[in-house]
């Protein structure tokens, strides 16, 4: 099984009226990460103050940066073909698809949610939120909130649930895959 890992940081929580300003990839093949992806990205907009404080990214630190209709080729390139899996996939997914359209792409990938996926097969916990989730899963430290710590983070789950319950069993989770 191909996947694509993401976790997205943005200028605000909706879509419409939201830009992203980091990409974070970890390419999987089954369980292994096979190739990592990370690019800060102008958003042409300011940045929340609440996002500021929140992610560390500030508007001068993605001044200058490529604007996402640049980099959306290449990011759909490193994507086809792979399952896409994020910690809340609705909110990585919805804006990524929402970029891709500003830029007269089709996105809609099968979809995998580490949080839905956990949720299930690590019953019981006190919190599902990716640091608590890492914390009670007895994995590595990381900075969260910054786009590939985050999307290695949620790798790891997935490698965990992968061992855990096997491939044949985690592709009845995909939503949106397409019928053969």
């Amino acid at each position: 099984m191909k996947f694509a890992v993401v976790d997205l940081e943005t200028t605000g929580g909706k879509p419409a009226d939201g830009r992203i300003t980091e990409i974070g990839v970890a390419l999987m093949d089954d369980a292994s990460v096979v190739k990592t992806f990370q690019a800060l990205v102008d958003p042409g907009m300011p940045i929340q103050p609440f996002v500021q404080r929140l992610t560390g990214i500030t508007d001068e630190m993605v001044q200058g940066k490529p604007q996402f209709s640049s980099i959306a080729e290449d990011l759909l390139e490193l994507l086809q073909g792979r399952i896409f899996v994020a910690h809340n996939v609705q909110f990585d997914s919805r804006f990524l698809m929402t970029e891709m359209k500003r830029c007269a792409i089709k996105y809609d990938p099968p979809r995998l949610c580490t949080v839905k996926l956990s949720r299930k097969f690590f019953p019981g916990l006190p919190s599902y939120s990716l640091h608590n989730l890492t914390q009670s899963l007895s994995l590595p430290d990381f900075s969260h909130h910054r786009a590939l710590a985050d999307a290695m983070a949620a790798a790891e789950i997935l490698r965990l649930v992968y061992e855990k319950i096997g491939p044949e069993k985690l592709l009845k989770e995909v939503k949106n895959m397409p019928k053969r």
